[in-house]
C-alpha cells in the first residue's frame, strides 16, 4: 500500500477537498495526507516543513494541489512504489525522454507528481535548514518564497548525482491549474507549457471540466 501527501495552499483547498481527494478515494486509495500552507509561508518553506512530518522509513508520493490523476493511478503508484519516480513532465523539460536515468543526467521537473524516498527528503530538509536560509546563493529563492522544485533538484544533483530514478510515461497526472484559476505563483505561464507531455486520456480532463462547472454553479464560487 502506497502513501500520498498533497501539498496544498489555502486558495486550492476547495479543489483538493471536493475533487482531488475524492478522485483518489474512488480508486480505493486510503493513505492520503495533506500539508496545507495555512500561514501562506510560500511553496519553498512549506515544502521543507512538510518533509519534517514524514516517517523515517519508506517513501511517499508527493502531489501538488492542481493536478488530476489518471484512471489507474492507484494501480500504477503501487506498482512503481520504490525509489525516485518522476511521474510528470511538461514542455519545460529539455530532455523529456522516459525511462531509467541518473539524477545528474535527466531528472524531470516533476513536482506535480513525484515519489521520493523518505530518507532522501529528510536529508533534504536538514540540508535546507543548514544552507538556504543563510547563504547568498539561495537568497532569491527564499525571497520569492517559491522555486521549491528547483532547490530540491539542486540538492539531489549535489548530493545524489548518481542515484537512479524512473521518468515514468505515460504520466500519472496532468497539470490543470488553468481550470481552477490559473497559476498562483506564475501568472504569465501558458497552458500549453504546463500540460503533461505524456498524458493519454483527454476524457478525464473533459469530465473534470464539467464537474467543476457544476460545482461552481451549485456553490457560486470561483
Amino acid at each position: 500500500m502506497a502513501d500520498y501527501l498533497i501539498h496544498a495552499c489555502n486558495r486550492r483547498m476547495w479543489y483538493v477537498e471536493n475533487f482531488l481527494i475524492p478522485s483518489m478515494k474512488e480508486q480505493g486509495i486510503e493513505n492520503i495526507s495533506v500539508y496545507l500552507d495555512k500561514n501562506e509561508e510560500g511553496c519553498l518553506k512549506s515544502f521543507i516543513e512538510s518533509a519534517k512530518t514524514l516517517p523515517a522509513k519508506g517513501g511517499v508520493w508527493h502531489l501538488q494541489d492542481d493536478v488530476v490523476i489518471c484512471r489507474n493511478f492507484k494501480e500504477l503508484t503501487e506498482e512503481y512504489d520504490k525509489g525516485l519516480v518522476c511521474a510528470f513532465t511538461c514542455r519545460y523539460d529539455d530532455n523529456p525522454n522516459p525511462g531509467i536515468n541518473l539524477v545528474k543526467d535527466n531528472m524531470w521537473w516533476s513536482f506535480p507528481c513525484m515519489r521520493i524516498p523518505n530518507v532522501i527528503i529528510h536529508n533534504f530538509h536538514k540540508w535546507a535548514d543548514a544552507h538556504i536560509w543563510t547563504e547568498d546563493k539561495y537568497r532569491r529563492y527564499v525571497e520569492a518564497k517559491k522555486f521549491d522544485d528547483y532547490v530540491f533538484k539542486m540538492f539531489l544533483e549535489e548530493n545524489y548525482p548518481n542515484t537512479p530514478l524512473l521518468n515514468l510515461a505515460p504520466n500519472l497526472v496532468d497539470h490543470i491549474d488553468y481550470l481552477i484559476g490559473g497559476s498562483i505563483i506564475n501568472t504569465r505561464r501558458g497552458m500549453s507549457n504546463v500540460r503533461s507531455m505524456y498524458w493519454e486520456d483527454e476524457t478525464v480532463i473533459e469530465e473534470l471540466k464539467q464537474k467543476i462547472v457544476d460545482y461552481v454553479r451549485a456553490h457560486k464560487k470561483y
